[in-house]
């Protein structure tokens, strides 16, 4: 018995072996082909998602495990800016790999200049260039 080989092709209508077809093989092979085509497609369809939430997945056992941990390794709070001098913030997390994002929470006048950022393993520094002294909220992620 030969082997029929599926192709990835989706087909919306598989035809219909009707009593008045003579049986032979040559009236079911279509048949067939089309539903082995429809299972290769799904196929791919499954494998391609199952990849993507495998890599979603970041090897933690399930995306609710992933996003748990990411909920854990995420800090945020509110500070205000110290010019030049410098405003210093206080963690937990004893190394520097992690990534700081500031966003002022009024309008900066245009006085905020350029901020830096200075990490160190269990605080970071942010300092501006510009007079600003208003609020912003920092979000710190690992």
């Amino acid at each position: 018995m030969a082997d029929i080989v599926g192709q990835p092709i989706w087909k919306d209508r598989v035809r219909k072996h009707e009593a008045s077809d003579p049986v032979a093989p040559s009236t079911w092979d279509p048949i067939h082909t089309d539903l082995i085509n429809n299972d290769v497609y799904l196929k791919g369809q499954i494998d391609a998602l199952n990849n993507e939430v495998a890599a979603a997945r970041g090897g933690y056992a399930n995306l609710d495990a992933r996003l748990d941990a990411l909920e854990t390794q995420t800090l945020q709070g509110e500070s205000t800016f110290n010019s030049t001098a410098g405003r210093t913030i206080t963690h937990n997390l004893g190394h520097t790999n992690y990534i700081v994002n500031i966003v002022p929470l009024q309008d900066t006048g245009g006085d905020l200049g350029d901020v830096y950022i200075s990490k160190a393993a269990n605080a970071f520094t942010v300092y501006n260039t510009g007079g600003f002294t208003g609020s912003f909220r920092y979000q710190l992620i690992t």
